[in-house]
């Protein structure tokens, strides 16, 4: 059940990745269907308009997640992807294209957002890192699948037939997750203590094996200005500053782009630039399968400052390469050196900058806000990306190869001093002792480890000395105030008196002793009782958020 259950889950990122790769061969073929250039803005409009759609998707995805729960956004998502792949694969002119398009990004705003929201919340902390990775598994995945699909289209059909036939394939996977959803696929525990359905939260808690406490119940009137209140400034600054170094390390201009890079690079025969997209493709999904095995060991940090100073070095190698091309590096030798270059860009890409934002991103909010944070950040990733493949080939046609891939080494350069400064580790950490994390740090700094058996004792010691402190100080200021306001009158001090006298043993007597006798004795057999803290010493928990 828990296998099927992050299996269908995940399946949402094959939407993402089948429509990245597709559209890249699609293009370099219908671009002769319809007459248009592959430097032109007609070619860049087609792939942004996508992002433009996506953009909306995710920002409306928070709401409907929310609102009616994260199985019905994926019901959402698949129904729009699966009518736009048809009908943009139908499409008699560009304007059908585009709006089939805008269908298709809408759907993959929605299921980029929300997949690994649900895949946080349905996972145990020990493998939440492994479990969200796999979305990304089925992102690259498709994308090598895309790839292949449409080379071997390239070579076995006409060029007017393969593309159509390769974008209408994309309807496969969608109809595939909705009939899984309907069969077996649960609401998210977390959303449903939020709506105040425990019971039903409960029962499915027990059958895909998490902690019940994972889904805590809290207020569900969130809007967009609670994401950037103090408390959780930091964390949405965190989130959005990840899905944009993840988009302007260049990766979708590769994946849109690799047949026109390839084609520039010295490749000049109209079938090589799609068929070797295939190997980078594989590429690809290989090193996400790395990231299967060492997010949660080697942790976030550690992987995406790796993976940005890898990225780093070889873009480096391709502006090198792209400035040298046709001068002292002939067409026929560049072309397979940026094939290379390409390829292993890819492989240092993958298991760092393409899983950890998307981990991250799912695991850094409480539950009540998650769905909405992943929304904004998710935003940011999809109009960073637009951006990206808007400027992309224009930048290409006017300062060529070289030119293009220095900017993109300058973002990165820009990126690692950034990461290196305000990414925290979340290794290991349950989403109730990340909140704590968040809560106790004044702004972003970097935590070289994640919080083990041990570390989780010093941060505890740390947050309780800080609260008490707090409270102390309250209390003694409340005493004072309470002194200086109440002077004790003389019917006061006579119990004080009476106590007094009590504390010294009564004289022996030959007179049996009276009622008032017996009630000292008992007093003073009952040990002295502590004295109450003030009310407002009580509310540490709400406290705390306002800390």
């Amino acid at each position: 059940m828990k296998i099927a259950v992050m299996l269908c889950a995940a399946l949402g990122g094959f939407l993402f990745g089948y429509d990245t790769t597709v559209i890249n061969a699609a293009l370099f073929q219908m671009k002769d269907h319809f007459g248009f250039s592959e430097h032109s803005w007609k070619y860049a409009l087609i792939v942004a308009i996508a992002l433009a759609g996506a953009f909306v998707g995710s920002f409306a995805s928070g709401f409907i997640a929310t609102r009616f729960g994260r199985r019905i956004s994926i019901i959402v998502a698949d129904i729009l992807f699966t009518v736009g792949s048809v009908l943009m694969a139908a499409a008699p002119n560009v304007e059908v294209i585009l709006v089939s398009r805008v269908l298709v990004g809408f759907a993959v705003g929605i299921s980029s957002c929300i997949i690994p929201v649900y895949l946080a919340e349905v996972t145990p902390p020990q493998h939440r890192g492994a479990v969200i990775s796999l979305n990304n598994l089925f992102v690259t995945g498709a994308q090598f699948i895309a790839a292949l699909v449409t080379g071997l289209l390239v070579i076995f059909t006409d060029i007017n037939v393969g593309w159509r036939i390769g974008i209408g394939l994309g309807a496969v996977p969608s109809l595939l997750q909705m009939i899984c959803i309907f069969a077996f696929l649960p609401e998210s525990p977390a959303w449903l203590m939020c709506k105040g359905r425990e019971e039903e939260a409960k029962r499915i808690s027990v059958e895909i094996g998490i902690d019940i406490t994972q889904a805590s119940k809290e207020a569900l009137e969130v809007n967009y200005r609670t994401l950037f209140s103090r408390a959780m400034r930091a964390r949405m600054l965190l989130s959005c500053a990840l899905a944009a170094i993840q988009q302007f390390s260049g990766i979708n201009t590769i994946m849109y782009y690799s047949a026109v890079i390839l084609q520039d690079a010295g490749f000049k025969d109209p079938q090589m630039p799609v068929i070797l997209s295939i190997p980078l493709a594989f590429m690809n999904a290989l090193f996400t399968v790395v990231a299967l095995f060492t997010v949660d060991r080697f942790g976030r940090r550690k992987m995406i400052l790796s993976s940005v100073a890898g990225c780093l070095v070889v873009t480096l190698g391709l502006t090198i390469i792209g400035f040298l091309l046709n001068k002292q590096i002939p067409y026929s030798v560049g072309g397979w050196l940026f094939l290379g270059f390409l390829a292993v860009f890819l492989a240092c890409f993958a298991p760092g900058l393409g899983c950890i934002p998307w981990v991250v991103m799912g695991e850094i909010f409480p539950a009540h806000l998650r769905s909405t944070a992943a929304s904004v950040a998710t935003m940011t990733n999809w109009a960073a990306n637009a951006v990206v493949s808007q400027v992309f080939p224009l930048l290409l046609g006017s300062i060529g190869v070289g030119g293009t891939f220095a900017i993109i080494c300058g973002l990165l350069v820009v990126s690692f001093i950034f990461l290196w400064f305000c990414m925290v580790e979340t290794k290991g950490l349950s989403l109730e002792q990340i909140d704590n994390m968040f809560r106790t740090k004044a702004g972003l700094k970097p935590v070289y480890k994640s919080l083990d058996e041990e570390d989780e004792g010093d941060l505890a010691n740390d947050v309780d000395m800080e609260v008490n402190h707090f409270f102390q100080a309250i209390q003694g200021n409340a005493k004072k105030v309470k002194e200086e306001e109440l002077e004790p009158t003389a019917d006061e001090s006579a119990p004080a008196e009476s106590s007094t006298k009590r504390s010294t043993p009564p004289a022996a007597t030959s007179e049996p002793p009276t009622e008032e006798t017996k009630t000292a004795e008992k007093d003073d057999k009952t040990p002295p009782q502590p004295e109450e803290a003030p009310a407002f010493v009580e509310k540490p928990p709400e406290s705390r958020r306002e800390i």
